[in-house]
């Protein structure tokens, strides 16, 4: 019985610690673990080297050709390097990616889009923060993060929090990369009016 109970515990915490934060179809955040798990960090010391992913959670698409999005930084830091899928070409401006894929790409629950290596460069421990946005240019109107079907057509994406909200947080308060909307008493009274 007590290995019974082991067991059905294990594999419980396992499940939830495969989950991705974002419950939603067809979202893009920024993560710092390649599981969507993590959009928030604290305690970072200055000059750290973090890796961040880009994440479309639960795509409703089997497959994708291309994306696109733009993103801001606010705060002491950089974005050092960005690595892209294989076989694809980015044609967007610093701070926008309009990316061609080679090949189709394959999804899953968490599909990473790019990676990047951020360094956190404040002395004071001062808060960083990622905004995603649509691309400029953008292929749609109004510009909102897009995808790329393999069959040629586009979709937009949801944001992982409220559009023009912080995405993820390094050294700041948490709450303010939740969903605000999604998670208050009031967003859910609105749900039954």
């Amino acid at each position: 019985m007590k290995k019974m109970l082991v067991l059905l515990i294990s594999l419980l915490v396992a499940s939830s610690a495969m989950a991705v934060l974002d419950g939603d179809a067809d979202m893009l955040g920024i993560y710092f673990d390649e599981n969507a798990d993590v959009n928030c960090l604290t305690g970072v010391l200055p000059y750290a080297q973090l890796p961040a992913y880009v994440i479309m959670t639960n795509p409703t698409a089997d497959f994708i050709g291309g994306f696109e999005y733009g993103y801001t930084i606010d705060g002491e830091g950089m974005v050092l390097l960005t690595t892209l899928p294989g076989n694809s070409i980015d044609v967007g401006q610093p701070g926008n990616h309009i990316v061609g894929l080679g090949s189709p790409m394959a999804t899953s629950e968490a599909t990473v889009l790019v990676s990047m290596n951020v360094m956190y460069m404040s002395t004071t421990m001062g808060p960083l923060s990622f905004t995603l946005h649509g691309s400029n240019p953008s292929s749609i109107n109004p510009a909102l993060p897009t995808i790329l079907y393999g069959d040629g057509q586009l979709m937009t994406l949801g944001t992982s929090t409220l559009p023009g909200t912080v995405t993820a947080l390094i050294n700041g308060v948490c709450e303010e990369v939740v969903d605000t909307e999604a998670t208050s008493l009031e967003g859910l009274k609105s749900l039954y009016r």
